[in-house]
């Protein structure tokens, strides 16, 4: 509901209550256009059209208007305020999605979109064959670029907030049993990337921070590396070194008697490998400092997620395990689902451990509860259904 509280004397604008307690004052640019902010109060809302009024007079008008189309504004966005807060890697999927965003509803103005519309333009992509979770990223996208579109004032609200995504029917992720873990470890020793699967299936790591080890981060006396760095897939560009993904993840961690073993191995394995390669072998570069990497390609490359996933699956089949379901994030679960359902550690203990910035999010790493429902049901038998705790009589 919206309600007219006053007009501009000379007819230049309108001041609205909004339902959500908000105010909305409109103004008429250089141009003749129909422009609003928002603000808060009724006295913050006066005050942004004022400075609006006084920029648009000095040429200071933001550069949108009711005519900037979706494309236009998400291209902004993408430049903008997605540049700046995700990695590389995660950049190239926004502007993937951007571009099917642009390709169905890029010409429309943002001022003009509708939730009928972008219901019935996300239930075209379902009919096109789109898989339920990418058109759910796709909208999410759409969210925030439109979140941003409020921001600046060029809609009063977000219409895709009104707009339900697909239902996105998930697949069980897989996690290894501690037997089965035990078996795949025991297999990968001879692996030529076997520390890499260790680190894992025994550390939790991610595969990027695995990747993006190098031989300075280690103490192989003490038994500790260092995670500062991730080595990730940019669109157009390749593997290329950047920022992990979550400071959580960043610091020293110990290293398992078996891992350290591995390093060595694997050291000495890379300085074969350097001097076969000879004059062809590469050096990657971070932050304008070339970066001596633990795992890397025959001729000194960045090594890509792919040839990880694959050590797994060869490893899970020369232990007699199934291979499907198995790929590089399988070690993390495996590590959450042993350390908080077979030996029952804090779940804040454990995203220290694997690096997760908030213990919520390695409860949903969790596939096993083991023995934790049944020692907290005898908890309960014990503490409150002893005969100590009734009593005889009325």
């Amino acid at each position: 509901m919206v309600k007219v509280r006053g007009k501009n004397a000379n007819g230049d604008g309108s001041l609205y209550a909004l339902a959500d307690g908000t105010w909305r004052a409109t103004w008429y640019d250089r141009n003749g256009t129909l422009r609003y902010v928002r603000g808060r109060t009724r006295a913050a809302a006066i005050e942004r059209r004022d400075q609006a009024v006084a920029d648009d007079a000095a040429g200071r008008a933001t550069r949108f208007s009711r005519q900037t189309t979706v494309a236009e504004l998400a291209g902004w966005w993408l430049d903008n305020v997605a540049a700046q807060r995700v990695r590389p890697s995660s950049l190239g999927k926004y502007r993937d999605r951007v571009r099917r965003l642009n390709a169905g509803i890029g010409d429309v103005p943002v001022a003009d979109l509708r939730a009928e519309g972008v219901t019935a333009w996300l239930a075209s992509l379902s009919r096109d064959g789109l898989a339920s979770g990418t058109i759910r990223d796709v909208r999410t996208v759409l969210r925030q670029i439109l979140d941003q579109a409020v921001d600046l004032d060029m809609v009063p609200t977000n219409v895709s907030s009104r707009v339900r995504g697909p239902k996105v029917e998930r697949q069980a992720s897989r996690a290894l049993s501690v037997d089965d873990a035990r078996r795949l470890l025991a297999a990968a020793r001879g692996d030529r990337l076997a520390a890499a699967v260790w680190l894992l299936f025994v550390n939790g790591w991610r595969v990027s921070e695995v990747l993006g080890l190098g031989w300075d981060d280690l103490d192989l006396k003490a038994g500790t590396a260092k995670v500062q760095r991730a080595a990730v897939y940019v669109d157009g560009v390749g593997m290329t070194l950047g920022p992990t993904k979550t400071e959580g993840a960043r610091g020293v961690h110990r290293l398992s008697p078996s891992v350290v073993e591995l390093l060595r191995v694997r050291r000495q394995a890379q300085a074969a490998e350097r001097l076969a390669a000879g004059p062809v072998w590469r050096t990657v570069d971070y932050q304008g400092r070339p970066v001596p990497l633990v795992f890397t390609t025959l001729d000194g490359g960045l090594v890509n997620r792919q040839a990880v996933s694959k050590a797994v699956k060869r490893c899970a089949e020369l232990a007699g395990l199934d291979p499907q379901g198995l790929g590089t994030h399988a070690g993390r679960r495996t590590v959450v689902t042993a350390l908080y359902g077979a030996e029952g550690l804090d779940l804040a203990d454990i995203a220290r451990h694997v690096g997760h910035a908030d213990p919520g999010t390695t409860a949903g790493y969790v596939r096993d509860l083991g023995e934790r429902p049944n020692r907290t049901a005898d908890a309960v038998a014990r503490l409150l259904d002893g005969p100590s705790h009734f009593t005889s009589g009325a």
